[in-house]
């Protein structure tokens, strides 16, 4: 797998293609920092040159509603996109709920559930046909209707950030949806959760 690494933190460049290489030894893993939070033609350029499965880009800072508004307008091929972001899950989904080949990744994701979300990665939603859902991924989509945040359901039911992160994604990949947001409605329509 060829994949390309685009942050604004060089030490996070080298940190996650160490990581990535030293588990999947065969992979191509490079790397781009970018000066502003504007995409450039020399991102395009990288990857019109040596085409990429896959661009993984961090977007926690501040900037990132420009960086993706920039790479949306970019004239490019069609590769698919992975997003890491922080806490603004619900801001990143508002930005990408039209785009096909993007998703979005939560840094609390653990390495290896990361390199199983980049091989599984297909258009906007990873596709696993022997997913199901847990009772613990239905109290958490349950909580998640009513409205409660992350840290709610963390100090309630005691769970590590980890296990909410492997839970959504469970979610997402049953419900075959890019975020928790669409997964509650489906819940609801196939009554998986009631009011």
């Amino acid at each position: 797998m060829k994949v390309l690494i685009v942050s604004m933190s060089t030490l996070f460049n080298e940190a996650l293609q160490v990581a990535i290489l030293d588990r999947r030894l065969a992979w191509q893993v490079d790397t781009y920092q970018i000066q502003a939070p504007i995409f450039n033609q020399i991102v395009m350029k990288k990857i019109k040159e040596q085409p990429f499965d896959i661009v993984v880009i961090e977007a926690t800072n501040q900037h990132f509603t420009m960086m993706i508004e920039s790479l949306k307008k970019l004239e490019s091929p069609e590769i698919d996109i992975m997003l890491l972001v922080d806490s603004r899950m619900g801001e990143v989904y508002h930005h990408l709920k039209g785009e096909e080949r993007w998703t979005s990744v939560t840094k609390n994701t653990s390495l290896d559930e990361f390199l199983i979300l980049l091989e599984s990665f297909n258009s906007n939603v990873p596709f696993s046909p022997n997913i199901s859902l847990k009772e613990v991924d239905k109290k958490i989509l349950k909580e998640l209707a009513v409205g409660h945040s992350f840290e709610f359901i963390q100090r309630t039911h005691g769970l590590t950030v980890e296990e909410i992160d492997r839970s959504l994604y469970r979610i997402n990949t049953y419900f075959k949806v890019p975020n928790y947001i669409e997964s509650i409605v489906k819940a609801f329509e196939q009554k998986i959760i009631t009011n």
